[in-house]
């Protein structure tokens, strides 16, 4: 459509949209974990939350696991002590996005006693689906050092949504006692079909409506190439000058 224009030929104005390039690059997404609790996943009576705050494990602090006198905390006979975060967040222009959430800790048995058959895990869900998980050694000794990592598929609707959990249980009694301690907690996302937005402006003819040429920038103003599908993005916006 022409642009007014009072000026003496030739006459040029200039037109500015909001659009969204979705890249065919990977995009890290910036996570929130808050605590939650073993019911949320329906795990077993041998499973009982671990007592307390669990912030500085996700913060990649160290958390300590204290031993368990007895199995009365659990089945009667085994207790894993269990923290658990569930994890959330919004990322923009990610509509129909997927890619993968990966976890690791590090953790070490202090003992007074040995491991018993099975030791521990981390694991992933999507609400009380398992996902993913990494066992620590069976029947490890006193001193065991391990570093637990996995991976599983995620959307960025299951973000959103808050239905993705974390959740590292270690065995503070089975046959004898044991403390753990766990540190260098790490979670990452990473999701592929997100938007850029960027701002293109046209230079229009103003007596025919032409568009004569037009160029890319980023919001804050620097040189901007799309490197795939151009579109509106979700909550278009436009402006003109």
């Amino acid at each position: 459509m022409p642009c007014a224009c009072s000026c003496p030929p030739p006459c040029r104005c200039s037109s500015t949209l909001l659009l969204c390039d979705t890249t065919t690059t990977t995009t890290p997404v910036a996570l929130t974990i808050v605590d939650d609790t073993v019911a949320t996943l329906g795990l077993e009576a041998r499973f009982p939350d671990l007592a307390g705050s669990h912030a500085a494990l996700w913060s990649g602090g160290s958390l300590t696991y204290p031993a368990d006198p007895n199995g009365s905390a659990g089945d009667g006979t085994q207790v894993y002590r269990t923290a658990v975060g569930r994890i959330t967040a919004t990322p923009p222009n990610c509509e129909g996005a997927t890619g993968t959430l990966t976890v690791s800790a590090r953790v070490t048995l202090n003992g007074p006693g040995r491991g018993q058959r099975e030791d521990g895990s981390l694991r992933l869900f999507r609400n009380t689906t398992l996902t993913g998980f990494d066992n620590v050694m069976p029947d490890a000794p006193v001193g065991h050092v391990e570093t637990l990592t996995t991976s599983a598929p995620i959307t960025a609707a299951d973000l959103a949504s808050g239905t993705l959990y974390v959740a590292l249980y270690l065995e503070t009694f089975h046959v004898t006692s044991k403390s753990w301690t766990a540190d260098q907690f790490t979670i990452t996302a990473q999701l592929n079909g997100c938007a850029v937005q960027f701002l293109r402006t046209f230079v229009i003819d103003c007596n025919t409506g032409a568009i004569l040429n037009h160029s890319d920038t980023t919001l804050d103003g620097r040189p901007y190439t799309p490197t795939g599908q151009v579109g509106q993005c979700s909550a278009p916006g436009d402006s003109s000058s």
